[in-house]
């Protein structure tokens, strides 16, 4: 049996911070005292650090199978795992799209030999695998994820009858990606007789409007209503959609009808940052504008807004670095910087760090209801970080663990960082390094009606 002991810490527990000391035994969490038994245990000095859960990315594109020419799972899991992300749940746009029962094994299968951190996988939802919809199990995966706005792989899903279908035939939670094409298309057509090859990056907020996430996530609700399903919207960028919340905030997040999320680019960047950034910072749904952005993290604040994600969707230089808009792909890598911007934006004042965590720990937990993680309790399984709130550093592309070798926080200066994590037991990362070899990751489990 394995053990490992974080001596003098200031952890984070489920009433807050406390002076503490943690025991982990093999996967999990034996002990919480003042003074806990070091003997046979690895001992892990962290005073003037920070403990905290390991962080749950409940929305991350892997690209793996298919895409590995933009990453794989084994090298954005070493990401998550330096930016203290424990858990990831990966998004089914691969190739093959996660549309079925043998996808959805094959990527099990790679990420127990291949990944660093505790994984899951979404279901897709198409206009042609309901049955297989209905029979996945609830238990093994994330949530049937539905897509409302043009995407890759076939999984594009519209219409209000064929949503509301969906939704009625899954098992377990529904999230989606909510824009509305018809919007979408007008709007580009429009940018084309405007600006014909030479669109600005800066139209990408009014190209892929306010409008198209509204009107989709409108309809998207009102098809959870009709349907009796649960429904997490992803990636919220507007300020209608944080009021749209408002509706379904109280309760249990486990049992609320419809609760959304916010995701770290749209948290962090605003329409002030395309004339910098360029493609770079072209993601959909896009980033908009500072009003928006502030108007997200009011709804963390508020509880409107339940979970912090990631959208991490890395892709190859070369297809971000085109002077043409339309030739730019969409997404965006930032797993390996979600803990430093939330503690960036602690720091700001914007909001609270406990709030931050709770939003991409507990909170993810309890909305997917993943089995024994996402606090730091007795019992639970043993994912923290040991966070560095004096260490600064500034992102350099040599220290950028995606395939990719970009990000948008290139040259950010941060001020706290990850130094140790530890994912299922397993020491990950080791002073701001990777210390371990991949493949000793845990699959999640979701308590779904249990």
């Amino acid at each position: 049996m394995s053990k490992i002991a974080l001596k003098n810490a200031t952890v984070m527990c489920e009433s807050g911070f406390k002076r503490t000391e943690v025991l982990i035994e093999d996967r999990l969490i034996a002990k919480i005292d003042p003074q806990v038994n070091t003997d046979g245990a690895k001992v892990i000095d962290c005073h003037g650090m920070l403990v905290l859960p390991g962080l749950i990315d409940a929305h991350v594109h892997f690209r793996q199978p298919g895409m590995e020419k933009k990453a794989t799972i084994k090298t954005e899991s070493a990401a998550a795992a330096l930016g203290g992300v424990t858990s990831f749940m990966d998004m089914p746009n691969t190739n093959p799209p996660t549309v079925s029962m043998d996808a959805l094994n094959g990527k099990k299968d790679i990420a127990k030999k291949d990944s660093y951190v505790n994984y899951a996988f979404y279901f897709g939802a198409s206009d042609k695998n309901l049955e297989e919809v209905k029979r996945a199990d609830p238990h093994e995966i994330a949530g049937v994820k539905i897509y409302m706005g043009s995407t890759t792989g076939g999984l594009l899903l519209e219409g209000e009858s064929a949503l509301v279908k969906m939704f009625k035939a899954s098992p377990t939670l529904v999230a989606t990606h909510c824009e509305d094409n018809a919007i979408i298309n007008a709007n580009t057509a429009l940018a084309k007789e405007m600006y014909g090859d030479h669109i600005p990056f800066n139209m990408h907020p009014i190209i892929r409007s306010r409008d198209c996430c509204i009107k989709s996530s409108a309809l998207a609700i009102e098809a959870a209503k009709e349907a009796g399903a649960r429904l997490h919207i992803a990636h919220l960028s507007t300020a209608e959609e944080v009021e749209m919340m408002r509706e379904f905030a109280s309760g249990p997040l486990h049992s609320r009808q419809v609760t959304g999320e916010v995701c770290i680019p749209h948290m962090f960047f605003n329409e002030g940052d395309y004339d910098r950034l360029k493609g770079f910072l072209k993601c959909n749904p896009s980033v908009k504008y500072e009003r928006d952005r502030r108007a997200l993290l009011a709804g963390l604040r508020k509880g409107l807004i339940s979970t912090i994600g990631t959208d991490h969707a890395p892709h190859e230089l070369a297809v971000k670095t085109s002077e043409n808009y339309l030739n730019v792909a969409s997404g965006l890598p930032s797993v390996q910087y979600s803990l430093s911007v939330i503690f960036e934006l602690s720091k700001r004042g914007e909001i609270s760090l406990e709030e931050g965590i709770k939003a991409a720990t507990c909170n993810v937990a309890e909305r997917f209801g993943i089995e024994k993680r996402g606090t730091i309790k007795e019992g639970y399984y043993a994912d923290l970080v040991v966070f560095d709130p004096g260490e600064s550093f500034i992102v350099e592309q040599k220290d950028i663990a995606s395939l990719c070798g970009w990000s948008p926080m290139l040259g950010q200066r941060f001020k706290g960082r990850v130094r140790d994590t530890i994912a299922s037991g397993r020491l990950v990362v080791q002073d701001y390094a990777i210390a371990s070899e991949p493949g000793d990751a845990m699959a999640l489990r979701f308590n779904v009606n249990d």
